[in-house]
């Protein structure tokens, strides 16, 4: 979880840790970053000619 963390300074690194939960609010933040980032990155490879 650590090298996640580092994507989004948004969010402290100790919350990310076991130990204490992550918000509602926080991780729904992450979870919309990452189908954000996930949707470009396939619209970007569906226009490659070759296929990866």
């Amino acid at each position: 979880m650590q090298a996640a963390t580092a994507q989004y300074p948004s969010i402290p690194t100790d919350q990310a840790e076991a130990p204490r939960k992550i918000s509602r609010a926080a991780r729904r933040r992450v979870h919309a970053r990452e189908r954000r980032v996930r949707r470009t990155q396939r619209s970007l490879r569906a226009q490659l000619p070759t296929a990866w």
